[in-house]
């Protein structure tokens, strides 16, 4: 944890590199849904006293990361199916309006390329490290597919999903191969190619869908093996 913190740099203030710190640990699995986070342990991994810490706690509480109760603390939150339900549900929404309004001004070079190096995950084994990689592929292949809507305001509500999205998917990742997903991106790619509107959708949809059915079927093997 102190690694990635010194890494953040002294462009960002204490304050946000902690906040920034805390929220990465959560989002890669280092800290687990259910994880106690204790104050005095989090000062001495990062070297910082505790005000930044609770300060972090507030903003990642508000995110839904975090859950802080009264007078026992905080704790990474935990994933539910419906928390899982409700997120894909608007972003399966967000998404298909956004790639509806910039179908002909997605750059298809561009994503091609992403494509490229998409191919290139079908034979790696899926551990922390390739997750990762894969993950920030995954936002650079969706922000292709919206960054040209004409509408800022949707495209800062995709954006404030990713975050959340990729905790789910990290999480969902784990227990498959690329290669499915890797199909999945690249049927997107096939369908912009041939300008087909309804087809886009229709393949987009089925790769949310399925990376939604794949975060559900995580959260009910945890619940199975706790019982």
């Amino acid at each position: 944890m102190k690694e990635y913190f010194e890494d953040l740099g002294n462009y960002l203030s204490l304050k946000d590199r902690v906040y920034q710190n805390i929220k990465f640990q959560i989002i890669i699995g280092t800290l687990k849904p259910g994880t106690r986070l204790l104050e005095e342990e989090l000062s001495k991994a990062m070297n910082i006293s505790r005000a930044p810490i609770r300060e972090a706690f507030n903003r990642l509480e508000k995110e839904g990361f975090v859950t802080i109760i009264p007078r026992k603390g905080a704790a990474v939150s935990k994933i539910t199916a419906q928390a899982i339900e409700d997120i894909f549900e608007i972003r399966e929404t967000l998404e298909s309006l956004a790639v509806k309004k910039s179908i002909g001004k997605i750059s298809i070079e561009q994503l091609e390329k992403v494509g490229e190096s998409f191919k290139k995950f079908i034979d790696k084994p899926t551990n922390a490290e390739s997750c990762i990689q894969y993950l920030a592929l995954d936002k650079k292949f969706h922000d292709l597919l919206s960054q040209n809507c004409g509408n800022k305001k949707l495209i800062e509500l995709l954006a404030n999903l990713q975050e959340q999205i990729h905790w789910l998917r990290n999480i969902s990742l784990k227990r498959i191969t690329f290669a499915g997903s890797v199909k999945e991106h690249l049927a997107i790619i096939e369908a912009l190619k041939k300008n087909n509107k309804e087809l886009i959708i229709k393949v987009l949809l089925q790769h949310l869908e399925r990376a939604k059915e794949s975060s559900l079927a995580e959260i009910n093997s945890w619940n199975t093996t706790s019982e």
